[in-house]
């Protein structure tokens, strides 16, 4: 079974969480807001407290056991981008980053990032090509 490492428990974060739990899969999910790990402690398989950009944090976690690591840290892009880094520096196998502009995009894959998702991207390609097609 495939696990996953999710860090950033925000709305995008914990709606990922969420869906992996209800596929059947294990989830760890770590965030610096002990309100977010409150709410989400009950849905995943683990929830911690911790900082992401502290790497004796980070080899406790065993990012190395992990299929899958999420970085979806919204508000501080530094930590979200010295996050991808270590954890590709400590040899996770597959790490997927949240960006929220091109520029992020690239910066995270320089960084490490095996694949950078940007929502706001995603939702308007789907939205204009959902709207622009004749009825």
């Amino acid at each position: 079974m495939k696990s996953f490492l999710l860090i950033g428990v925000n709305h995008l974060g914990s709606m990922i969480a969420k869906k992996l739990v209800d596929l059947g899969y294990e989830v760890m999910a770590v965030d610096t807001d002990e309100t977010r790990i409150n709410a989400i402690q009950s849905v995943v398989t683990d929830a911690l407290i911790g900082d992401s950009t502290n790497e004796e944090f980070l080899k406790k976690l065993g990012v190395d056991e992990y299929d899958v690591c999420f970085v979806t840290i919204v508000n501080d892009f530094q930590d979200s981008l010295m996050t991808t880094f270590l954890l590709k520096e400590m040899g996770a196998v597959k790490v997927i980053a949240r960006a929220g502009s091109e520029i992020q995009e690239r910066l995270l894959y320089r960084s490490g990032a095996d694949e950078v998702i940007n929502p706001e991207k995603l939702a308007a390609g789907w939205i204009a090509e959902r709207y622009s097609g004749e009825d």
